[in-house]
């Protein structure tokens, strides 16, 4: 895989910084220098330390993100939704005991794919990751689960309006992937406590 951004060059920046420190720690111990100057130079020592832990930190949150997000769509992927759906199952703290779950399928993705091809397929993805996180909230789960099935996990919903949710969410793919000839079909389901 390719490395972009500012990114591609972080691990030899970070090793760069770790020998300044190696070798800067050497020199400080090893030669006598007056209480001043050895205080400017524990201090930058300091720094750069904070700096190393900061970069690994960004890095940490990159790979986190790339392992949890689906690059087209910049929807949550499969294994996020798995993992949170379990724990929302398990009864663990996910926020609300209640919840319903939205399984949106792109109906005559194959036919545009065949017709229009893989470019406009893109698109119709695209428009309908954006009208999904349109019609919930921050604290919803929306994920892609591959290619034209989509899952949403909507915390502390009742069934009455999971349903409404789901018929904004038909209506506005309706109107805007109509150029494309495609609707969607959602399934809800809510939890025994949210019905």
């Amino acid at each position: 895989m390719r490395h972009t951004g500012p990114y591609k060059f972080l691990p030899i920046a970070l090793g760069f910084l770790g020998l300044l420190f190696g070798a800067g720690c050497y020199w400080v111990e090893s030669h006598p220098v007056d209480s001043s100057l050895h205080l400017l130079y524990w201090v930058i020592f300091f720094v750069l330390q904070v700096m190393v832990g900061f970069f690994i930190g960004l890095l940490f949150q990159r790979l986190h993100l790339a392992a949890y997000t689906d690059a087209l769509t910049q929807l949550w992927n499969r294994r996020y939704f798995y993992e949170y759906a379990a724990r929302a199952l398990a009864g663990a703290p996910v926020g609300n005991t209640t919840f319903c779950l939205f399984m949106v399928d792109l109906d005559n993705f194959k036919c545009v794919n065949d017709t229009r091809g893989h470019q406009a397929g893109d698109e119709v993805l695209i428009e309908l990751a954006a009208i999904l996180r349109q019609h919930t909230r921050p604290t919803d789960i929306t994920a892609r689960m591959g290619g034209d099935e989509f899952a949403l996990l909507l915390p502390s919903i009742s069934f009455g309006t999971g349903i409404d949710i789901a018929e904004r969410i038909r209506q506005a793919a309706e109107k805007h992937l109509a150029a494309y000839g495609a609707t969607v079909s959602i399934g809800v389901a809510c939890n025994k406590d949210a019905v």
